[in-house]
């Protein structure tokens, strides 16, 4: 059970549904309200009517205009956003537990009386054909597979059209029509408010009480009949697309209604993992994509779509492609065939269940979509059972099911221009306006009420925390958090001075592991994943609580093999942050670098025990965790020779360029090393969040008072090599990279001339206090956290002992740390982009080292 607690139901007298669902482990707060309407209620003529409407609900209400919602949300490192579905709309907040009231205000009073005005509706508009270009469009593939398969699988508007919709169209859309649709789909009745996290029933049931009891109730029209016949033969639809490199083909299939009969959805669940895990036998293409829904399982009422989507290779027609899939059906028809294929499907099933909804956003906004469109909040927490019932037998009939069925087939291939069918249902003309003139100015003229002050919060512990060192030097961490029965668990390793000046070549050593270490967690409905960004190589995932020692088992097989397995030449690096850090690495290490290619050494020097990590978070004893890591890791030792010594780094203050052409934007890191200081670091903490961590930075600031703003930029501090940097990176047109280079320089200078103050010192703190608790959200991003607070240096109790740090430190300690961190007089650091050395011949006082680099490699030394 995910979290063990069935939420708790109450309904309003305005018909306003409500569940408060308790999680214990978190000190903050979700709140979700799902109203039953998306774009299958749109009439012909307002095709996209709901997205726009969602997009106008975060532009102001009576107590909040103007876009005030986000104040409070901003200031508590808080996250809001919305997102339109085919049968409801969903709003939702994530902040600190003491800032629930302040969430429900602002809920409520968009719920009673939002503001709808023409210049809000231009500027939404003009968001929204931005959205569609940047989705549709500009984009390869545009539309594929969806919004353009429900067109072909299905014959009834609210069925087949585009959510999108016509921007055109849209652009006649007045305030009066924005209030009517209000009045007829925004009801009490037609929601559901859900509140999960740190939250007390009872005093959840005042505050709604408070704050929406008062809404008046009013009619809910009708929702759409969407049945319709399934479709009589399969259909097809062939489209062009210009300056793409292979043909693209969608299938779409109608699932069972999971209203009636969820074992046969859930049964199609399993099948589409099985196609998705094994797809098609050569040489179709490469694998296949294959979900239930466009947008997940059991996010829509019937009629739902199981979708599959994949490139044929080369040669294969999508006549052929649909053939081999109709073939696949046939051989899965047969039960024995897939008994131990339908088992791991389930397993890996029922564990990424658990720990996508062991997150609170998540977790809250599932059970009201699960109420909004079944009335079964509980249904969340009873799916993995549900999902370990599914059998063979009730896979195979899915698939026979499937194979006798008619389908749609969405063909995209290549072609001088693009084409698209038009509407698959005959779309009316203009709507009729809005029957009641001057309604949206009178919704808007509600009173003004108070946003209420934000509460006490507690500070986030950790529960049943044991950190230890075992025999062979590995440092392990363990922290029980029971909110899902899954472990997470993450072992980090420098890669020492051969694996930092050739990460290339660890990439290439770990790429058979990863595939044969992934392949064995799934097995037992785990996951194992190997990576390196050239500073660390990462070896994380999870597993269910009872499949610990298999997970340790697989990672002893990776750590404790007596040869390393022949290379795969690794993918080419395209990440800017990595090409540049890697130029930086090389550069820094000079003649320490190297050039040795004995792959074996390379391996003997990453994993090394005494000077990794290993984080374990979940369900499980924190205090016999560490045997077991001990039981599994007992072989793996440092390898001989001397220690590890610090490195002696080289042109720290040059400024690098990595050319390359065609980059539409340049990627500039300034940064200067700064060596871990441990009774520093809460001034640091401070420091950075006020020159450039958050939204009311000293950087961010800067940027938006430009007259326009053209480049973002952010501050942070991390591990390089064997010591410790403050960072500022930008994201910068070419053009106008000695703009920005000017700009981040004097807010430098200036950290000296205008040191920060008690007032700009405490409005960091609320800020870094609070965004503190996102930490604790879930036990996965738990562990990632920890994993990085022990690399950076730290102990595994920071996260527990900062919030008290943080309010200890005086302003002028703050001021000292920003000057020492971001004051300095010439920084150094890397640029990677379309930019020439000429352009930056106007930072006299800065030493440009120009690098070459091959494609998608790592700077080469000059």
């Amino acid at each position: 059970m995910t979290g063990g607690r069935e939420p708790i139901g109450m309904t309003l007298s305005n018909g306003l549904r409500v569940l408060v669902a308790p999680w214990p482990g978190t000190p903050r707060v979700a709140v979700a309200v799902h109203y039953r309407v998306g774009f299958r209620n749109e009439p012909p003529g307002r095709q996209g009517f709901a997205h726009l409407f969602e997009h106008l609900m975060f532009r102001g209400s009576a107590s909040l205009p103007d876009g005030r919602f986000f104040d409070h949300v901003y200031r508590l490192a808080g996250t809001a956003n919305g997102t339109t579905h085919q049968d409801f709309t969903d709003y939702y907040q994530v902040l600190p537990s003491a800032a629930l009231e302040q969430a429900l205000f602002s809920e409520a009073d968009r719920m009673r009386a939002p503001r709808f005005t023409a210049a809000n509706l231009a500027e939404q508009l003009a968001g929204i054909e931005q959205e569609i270009r940047q989705a549709v469009v500009e984009r390869p593939y545009g539309g594929f597979p969806w919004p353009l398969l429900p067109g072909v699988l299905y014959d009834t508007f609210a069925n087949a059209h585009d959510g999108y919709g016509d921007v055109a169209l849209l652009r006649r859309t007045t305030p009066d029509d924005c209030a009517e649709f209000f009045d007829a789909h925004y009801a009490p009745g037609n929601a559901v408010l859900t509140i999960a996290g740190d939250v007390d029933p009872d005093a959840a049931r005042i505050l709604v009480e408070r704050h929406f009891g008062d809404i008046p109730a009013r009619p809910v029209r009708p929702a759409p009949d969407l049945r319709e016949p399934a479709p009589r033969a399969d259909r097809w639809v062939v489209c062009g697309e210009p300056g793409v490199p292979a043909t693209a083909v969608a299938l779409g299939y109608r699932l069972p209604d999971p209203a009636g009969d969820l074992p046969g959805y859930l049964a199609h669940v399993v099948l589409a993992r099985l196609l998705t895990r094994h797809g098609l036998a050569r040489p179709y293409g490469p694998r296949l994509d294959a979900s239930c829904g466009f947008f997940g399982m059991l996010a829509a009422k019937d009629p739902d779509t199981l979708v599959i989507a994949t490139l044929p290779a080369p040669g294969v027609t999508p006549e052929r492609l649909v053939a081999a899939v109709d073939e696949r059906w046939d051989e899965w028809a047969d039960p024995g065939r897939i008994a131990g294929p339908v088992a791991e499907a389930v397993r890996g099933l029922c564990a990424e269940h658990h720990r996508r909804h062991g997150d609170l956003e998540a977790r809250c906004r599932a059970l009201g979509r699960l109420e909004a469109l079944f009335g079964r909040a509980g249904l969340l927490d009873e799916l993995p059972g549900l999902l370990a019932r599914v059998t063979p037998e009730q896979v195979a009939r899915a698939a026979r099911g499937l194979r006798a069925a008619h389908k749609a087939v969405l063909v995209m291939e290549p072609a001088g221009r693009r084409t698209r069918p038009g509407p698959a249902v005959p779309v009316a003309g203009t709507p009729a306006p809005a029957a009641r003139r001057g309604a949206a100015e009178r919704l808007g003229r509600a009173a003004v009420r108070p946003m209420p002050p934000a509460g006490p919060q507690r500070d986030p512990r950790l529960q049943g925390l044991c950190e230890t060192v075992i025999a062979n030097g590995l440092r392990v961490v363990a922290v029980r958090d029971a909110r899902v029965p899954l472990v997470e668990l993450r072992l980090r390793m420098p890669l020492g001075t051969p694996g930092w000046a050739r990460p290339e070549r660890v990439d290439a050593l770990a790429a058979p592991d990863r595939v044969r270490a992934s392949r064995s967690a799934r097995a037992f409905g785990g996951e194992f994943d190997l990576s390196t960004d050239g500073q660390w190589l990462d070896a994380s995932g999870y597993a269910p609580s009872g499949a610990l020692d298999d997970w340790l088992g697989v990672l002893a097989g990776l750590l404790l093999a007596a040869e390393p397995a022949e290379p795969v030449p690794p993918p080419a690096w395209h990440d800017p942050d990595r090409v540049g850090d890697a130029a930086l690495r090389r550069h820094w290490l000079g003649g320490s670098a190297g050039h040795d290619d004995d792959l074996a050494g390379l391996r003997r020097s990453v994993l090394d025990p005494a000077a990794a990590c290993l984080v374990a978070v979940g369900d499980l004893d924190p205090e016999e965790f560490p045997a077991h890591a001990e039981k599994a890791l007992l072989g793996w030792r440092a390898p001989d020779g001397p220690p590890r010594r610090p490195l002696t780094l080289h042109g720290t203050e040059d400024l690098l360029l990595v050319r390359r052409p065609g980059l539409a934007a340049a990627r500039l890191t300034l940064c200067a090393v700064r060596p871990f200081d441990g009774p520093a670091e809460a001034a640091r903490y401070l420091a950075t969040a006020i020159f450039g961590g958050y939204a009311r930075s000293r950087l961010v600031t800067r940027i938006l008072g430009r007259d326009r703003v053209e480049y973002e930029a952010y501050a942070g501090r991390d591990v390089i090599l064997d010591t410790h940097r403050a960072y500022v990176r930008a994201l910068v047109p070419n053009a106008l990279v000695p703009a920005a280079l000017a700009d981040i320089r004097a807010e430098m200078r200036r950290l000296a001339a205008d040191p920060p103050g008690a007032a700009e010192t405490a409005a960091a703190r609320d800020h870094c206090l609070a965004q503190l608790l996102s930490a604790f959200d879930s036990p996965r991003l738990l562990a990632d956290l920890i994993c990085q607070a022990v690399s950076f240096g730290q102990g595994a109790d920071w996260l527990e002992r900062l919030p008290g740090l943080l309010r200890a430190v005086p302003p002028a300690d703050v001021a000292r740390a920003a000057v020492e961190l971001y004051g300095t007089g010439r920084p150094g650091g890397v640029i990677v982009g379309d930019v020439d050395e000429a352009l930056l011949a106007s930072g006299a006082d800065l030493r440009i080292v120009p690098l070459s680099s091959g494609p998608g490699r790592a700077a080469a030394m000059p």
